[in-house]
């Protein structure tokens, strides 16, 4: 009884699709300005020692965006933050990333030869003003696509000793 569970669940597992970390068609690929802001990222948390964390303000063609620069989580299940109040929020960005891999993953196992037409990685912002023609708007969470940042600054330049 045991054997037959075990050979049926062997089953299952081969039937399921093994997904690879990065699909072919994104390898090879870096965006000098997603690259960029990964540097901005670093440098603000490397601001952020004495405990306060500069905000990033993004120019656009859309406007001024301001927000809290965030990292892609690294797994689908690490996609959640949980809040003060101790219920968890899920990370947009995030999520997205990770299924979009997937997808992308289960399209190159139809289309052997399958070439993407844009790779524009994405950023993730939280906490986001939407500055437009004089009007704000406040959003949680905001995913932009790096290719449409035109410039970047801190909301405030720390300190340096």
């Amino acid at each position: 009884m045991a054997n037959e569970q075990n050979d049926q669940q062997d089953k299952e597992q081969e039937a399921q699709p093994a997904f690879p970390t990065i699909p072919m068609a994104m390898e090879h690929r870096l965006s000098m300005k997603w690259l960029t802001m990964e540097a901005l990222s670093k440098l603000i948390k490397r601001f952020g020692i004495d405990g306060t964390m500069p905000r990033v303000v993004l120019l656009t063609a859309f406007g001024k965006l301001e927000g809290t620069l965030c990292e892609i989580k690294p797994t689908y299940a690490e996609s959640y933050s949980e809040e003060e109040t101790g219920e968890l929020r899920p990370d947009v960005a995030s999520m997205v990333t990770h299924v979009r891999s997937d997808l992308l993953a289960l399209m190159e196992q139809e289309e052997q030869g399958l070439q993407l037409v844009d790779t524009a990685p994405i950023l993730s912002l939280r906490d986001v003003a939407l500055y437009n023609h004089g009007q704000k708007q406040h959003l949680p969470q905001l995913t932009l696509f790096a290719d449409q940042v035109i410039g970047f600054s801190l909301t405030e330049l720390p300190r340096l000793h």
